[in-house]
């Protein structure tokens, strides 16, 4: 870029930071990659830890059958919930650092489901869709950011998240003949993820590879937005975590059950914003 040329008095932004360069990249495409956020070593134990807690909701929800029914085969809904060890995860400081500079100080997880695509066989995940379903408008800054763990290799072979670029910043779904042009499946070695605005079009692609493809979905929220799970109240109030966890996953955000309980949670806070 050094040896480029501008005329027009315009100059390129600066990109202080790799945080820039990745939120430069959201805000104009919808999309950007973090790379070697999982360490190679602990891919398998994740794997392994998705196909537990798959198989446990698929066991108390009366089956395979039972799931595709409705169509929520190969889906694990809020792993967290089932297994802690998926805090690390939701909580991964690279991620959050980035969320950080989008969504400002204050965010919480709005949803965590592991998502397992089978080869040869149509996960629901391969419809367009936006990750803020049926909400067909765009907003000035980003409300929400998706992050997509790979746990195994997305690619085209294995059916990696197609994107449509730029579909973050337009209120209507292109046309079809827009999509079949300007799509990209986008390709990411296990242990990167994929951080979309939630208002890009995306799909899962079809598996045609003869492996498993796994990832960890996180969709991260400004916290006025309801959360699809109710992790406060799943947790429980005796939770042990950090304030800053706590917060995360939604403890401060819950909407107060009378007027007493918002005033006493106002003078919690006018007492911390004192100190």
């Amino acid at each position: 870029m050094n040896n480029e040329s501008f005329y027009g008095n315009i100059r390129p932004n600066a990109a202080p930071d790799i945080l820039a360069i990745h939120a430069e990249e959201l805000a104009t495409l919808g999309y950007t990659i973090l790379e070697n956020v999982i360490e190679a070593n602990r891919l398998q134990d994740w794997r392994d830890r998705i196909d537990h807690v798959y198989a446990r909701q698929e066991e108390e929800f009366g089956g395979r059958a039972a799931l595709s029914a409705i169509g929520e085969q190969d889906l694990a809904r809020a792993p967290l919930l089932h297994d802690s060890t998926f805090l690390e995860l939701a909580t991964q400081p690279r991620v959050l650092d980035l969320m950080r500079r989008i969504l400002g100080d204050y965010f919480i997880l709005n949803l965590q489901n592991a998502i397992i695509n089978k080869p040869e066989e149509r996960h629901h995940q391969t419809a367009w869709h936006r990750d803020l379903p049926y909400q067909n408008w765009t907003s000035s800054r980003p409300l929400a950011l998706g992050a997509l763990f790979a746990i195994d290799p997305f690619n085209p072979e294995t059916g990696g998240t197609i994107v449509l670029p730029h579909s973050h910043r337009v209120e209507s779904m292109p046309s079809a003949h827009y999509f079949e042009n300007h799509a990209v499946q986008v390709s990411a070695a296990p242990g990167s993820v994929l951080i979309f605005d939630a208002m890009a079009f995306h799909r899962a692609g079809v598996n045609r590879s003869a492996q498993t493809r796994r990832g960890v979905n996180h969709l991260y929220t400004i916290p006025i937005m309801k959360q699809q799970y109710d992790f406060p109240a799943a947790l429980g109030a005796d939770f042990q975590a950090t304030a800053d966890v706590r917060r995360l996953l939604g403890f401060d955000s819950a909407v107060p059950q009378s007027v007493l309980d918002w005033r006493r949670i106002r003078a919690k806070r006018t007492s911390s914003n004192a100190k």
